[in-house]
């Protein structure tokens, strides 16, 4: 269950939002803070693990990236570590190229708001943990030693319905539907 209600005012919005939700852990990309360097995160939706290997190697052959590592808990959903090391600019040019058709955009959005990226590490509920279904070989690079993990909390229903009421009119939106105004 998520509900979210947005109520303007002139220049002011009171917003709330109530949502079934669960905690997570994550490792985050930044291996040094003061040089914006980051080891390279994917998250890959909606596409087969034979998809995904294509676009991963392709990226990894055009950027002469290291070694890649591919994980799953879910059908058609991967996580994919490359712990070759850049800086930040670069990362978001490697992740937004073209050739990563199936790149979740909430995670680029993500990654470019809080200026890391982050996966998930932890069992997610109802799903078993994930696990390696795949390596992509080029060249081995350690591990860094040190990756900064976090908790967070996300959204167990990612969609849901959102009240707005503006200008004393409501508009109710659930999923991708939205219901006209109602005076």
């Amino acid at each position: 269950m998520r509900m979210q209600t947005r109520i303007c005012f002139g220049n002011f919005t009171f917003y709330v939002m109530v949502a079934h939700t669960q905690r997570l852990r994550g490792v985050v990309s930044t291996v040094d803070p003061d040089k914006h360097l980051h080891v390279l995160f994917f998250d890959i939706e909606g596409c087969s693990l034979e998809e995904c290997e294509h676009q991963l190697r392709a990226l990894q052959t055009k950027y002469d990236l290291s070694d890649i590592y591919i994980l799953s808990d879910h059908e058609k959903s991967f996580h994919a570590y490359c712990f070759t090391v850049v800086p930040f600019k670069r990362y978001l040019h490697i992740l937004c190229d073209p050739v990563l058709k199936n790149i979740d955009y909430s995670f680029i959005h993500w990654t470019v708001v809080r200026g890391e990226a982050t996966l998930r590490t932890s069992k997610k509920k109802d799903r078993p943990r994930q696990q390696v279904v795949s390596v992509l070989y080029s060249y081995p690079v350690p591990i860094p030693e040190h990756l900064r993990e976090l908790d967070y909390d996300t959204g167990i229903e990612k969609r849901g319905t959102s009240l707005t009421i503006i200008n004393r009119k409501l508009k109710l939106a659930t999923g991708r539907r939205t219901y006209g105004s109602v005076s």
